[in-house]
């Protein structure tokens, strides 16, 4: 049996070129594909490949959920299967779980990285006093902040390549980042029952342990058919950083359960 179709997103800020970081064997969709998974890394709305948007303000969670509920019916389109393992970093993480719960007869499983759901491990209220005044809604992410705030644990060659993508010649939307004010956004989690992995680190300033504990409490799933792999010594992207072989492993065999189970 072919593996679920993998649906992939990232965090605000980021495209779907993340995941498929092109050295020491940094990359999520080659591993994904070894195991015999079909990956889609597709970029929100206002980012990446996709078209940019007059106001970047205008990037919500509600953009982002109906972006994913027509790659979702592409991807059944390209591959006839009615039902794909929701793969998400930092924002996706907040956009997988909405649409989880909208669409539950949808989603195989979901992967978590850096989850945030209730809250944040820090404020963010600076920044975004910063954020609001980008101009057409749109700011950079300087190099040097790369390795501080998402990735501590990365090797040198991968964080020059982060920086070289998303740093200063990377234009993103702020509005996915004003969308953590209203938090949760989703609220219905109950109606989710499939598999759910959740892997962060403990350097991550975002993602908290106790958020975490709320979310498996909140999502329907049975207690056994839900993990949270708590990583040492790494930051928000954990699957680039310095334990990347261990979550590549962890959501390769999470595929293959949720393979065997999807309807």
């Amino acid at each position: 049996m072919q593996n679920c179709p993998l649906f992939s997103y990232m965090g605000g800020g980021m495209d779907g070129a993340g995941f498929d970081v092109p050295i020491d064997d940094a990359s999520l969709v080659d591993a994904l594909a070894r195991n015999g998974s079909r990956t889609f890394a597709f970029d929100f709305r206002g980012h990446g490949r996709s078209s940019r948007v007059a106001d970047g303000f205008s990037v919500t969670v509600e953009t982002s959920i109906a972006d994913t509920f027509a790659m979702l019916d592409y991807v059944q389109e390209r591959t006839g299967a009615a039902q794909a393992v929701l793969v998400g970093v930092s924002y996706g993480t907040i956009v997988a779980a909405a649409v989880a719960e909208r669409l539950p007869e949808r989603i195989a499983g979901l992967v978590l990285l850096g989850l945030i759901h209730q809250t944040t491990g820090v404020s963010l209220d600076d920044a975004l006093a910063e954020a609001a005044k980008a101009p057409a809604g749109y700011a950079f992410t300087t190099e040097e902040e790369w390795p501080e705030l998402f990735i501590p644990s990365a090797s040198p060659a991968v964080t020059a390549w982060h920086q070289a993508h998303f740093g200063t010649a990377y234009a993103y939307p702020v509005g996915p980042y004003f969308e953590v004010q209203k938090l949760p956004h989703a609220t219905a989690l109950a109606r989710f029952t499939r598999r759910v992995l959740v892997i962060t680190g403990d350097l991550d300033p975002f993602a908290t342990d106790a958020d975490v504990a709320a979310f498996l409490s909140d999502v329907g799933t049975p207690a056994e058919k839900t993990a949270h792999l708590r990583q040492q010594n790494v930051g928000h992207m954990p699957y680039v950083e310095a334990g990347l072989a261990e979550v590549q492993q962890t959501i390769t065999t999470f595929v293959d359960a949720a393979t065997l189970e999807r309807a």
